[in-house]
């Protein structure tokens, strides 16, 4: 080993085998299946306009019959800096009405030529 090498080691007070490990270094199964996967999971949410959340993306892995659980995905999502843009989806307003409604007289009528629309909108002859 290089000399000037050794005297750093002593200077910084680290053992030549940390050295040794850094140099020789491989990742693990698990590491390397994380770093396949997170590339995957920002394929799939990108290609679903960024709004698919961890439920969502562990569906589209499952029809790649690859199944991991929620939390794992949640969790690699998280370290890829990867979310969705959906904050919550969009209810629609519900109305209330304090009357009670008019009947429904066609609903029951088996054979009949009914015709039914939705009238929103009138033009008067007056323009308005």
């Amino acid at each position: 080993m290089h000399f000037k090498l050794i005297i750093v080691f002593r200077l910084l007070k680290i053992l030549k085998s940390t050295y040794f490990d850094w140099l020789n270094y491989t990742e693990s199964r698990p590491q390397r299946e994380d770093t396949i996967l997170r590339a995957l999971l920002r394929e799939i949410w990108q290609n679903n306009y960024k709004a698919y959340w961890a439920p969502r993306l562990r569906v589209e892995l499952a029809n790649l019959n690859l199944h991991y659980v929620t939390n794992r995905i949640r969790y690699l999502m998280q370290a890829a800096g990867i979310y969705s843009v959906m904050s919550h989806r969009f209810n629609k307003p519900m109305t209330t009405v304090d009357y009670h409604q008019r009947p429904n007289l066609i609903k029951d009528l088996p054979e009949a030529n009914i015709w039914s629309m939705d009238v929103t909108y009138l033009k008067a002859s007056n323009g308005q």
